[in-house]
């Protein structure tokens, strides 16, 4: 089978899994289109794909899962027996289900999943875990699997069935957790409402960016990243209970695993 187009279609809040899924794309050698459905304009984006497309889904995973906002956004993304790659994103604890979440959510709108990995990042809440990564050893594993992709690809025949992608997961997926990580407001914020136009669900007020509504925060860190006054970030009581929380996660360094 002959692919021309890759389209990236992914959830980064960060901007980390966007920093992975170009990576990915730029081993792959083919036409790079990215859909970003980040931010909250993208409520109710409509993209459709054809056979003849390849597109790599990237999302963090967020306790164990496909974070609910990602979820939702894919209910407008649709292919027709199109190839599709699964890149997760996470910071050095467990993706769980994750994988087998988006492989399902994949099948059902009309993608064809033949390849998936699980790749360690900085962890977005706790940034002294897995810090620096991606580094240069999960950039060869990218190349690999790549490489990989590349040469399962060369086989599909159009119209002929596959053998089904296998990933880890179980059913029903573990909870999706409520994360009670909404950030506060320090004095040094000058209103400039950045962080309320980038929010990925609206949960900062744009009349009033020190006011966030803790009911719809996702605690996806991103109104931290992007501040340019440093003016955000989380309760040092929750910062101290998360690195407690994840203390096991920040002695042992994981690394990336691929599925084909």
């Amino acid at each position: 089978m002959e692919l021309k187009k890759v389209h990236l279609v992914y959830f980064s809040p960060t901007g980390t899994t966007q920093s992975v899924v170009r990576a990915a794309s730029k081993f792959l050698g083919m036409e790079v289109l990215e859909h970003d459905l980040t931010d909250c304009s993208c409520s109710h984006v409509q993209l459709k794909f054809e056979a003849d497309d390849f597109v790599v889904f990237g999302f963090p995973v967020y306790g164990g899962r496909v974070p609910q906002t990602f979820r939702d956004r894919m209910s407008g993304v649709k292919g027709r027996h199109t190839p599709a790659v699964l890149l997760a994103t996470y910071g050095n604890r467990e993706y769980e289900d994750s994988l087998l979440e988006m492989k399902d959510i994949a099948e059902n709108n009309g993608f064809l999943p033949i390849g998936a990995a699980a790749v360690v990042t900085e962890h977005s809440v706790i940034r002294s875990i897995a810090t620096g990564r991606p580094d240069a050893e999960d950039m060869a594993f990218l190349e690999k699997f790549c490489s990989e992709l590349e040469k399962k690809i060369s086989t599909i025949v159009p119209g002929e069935e596959s053998p089904k992608l296998m990933v880890p997961g179980k059913k029903p997926y573990r909870r999706y957790p409520k994360l009670p990580m909404t950030p506060v407001v320090s004095a040094s914020c000058t209103a400039c409402g950045l962080c309320a136009n980038k929010c990925p669900v609206g949960a900062i007020s744009k009349q009033n960016p020190r006011k966030t509504e803790k009911e719809t925060c996702i605690g996806c860190m991103r109104c931290v990243r992007i501040c340019p006054q440093k003016a955000r970030q989380l309760p040092k009581l929750k910062m101290a209970a998360g690195r407690l929380y994840l203390a096991d996660a920040a002695r042992n360094r994981k690394e990336p695993e691929l599925f084909l």
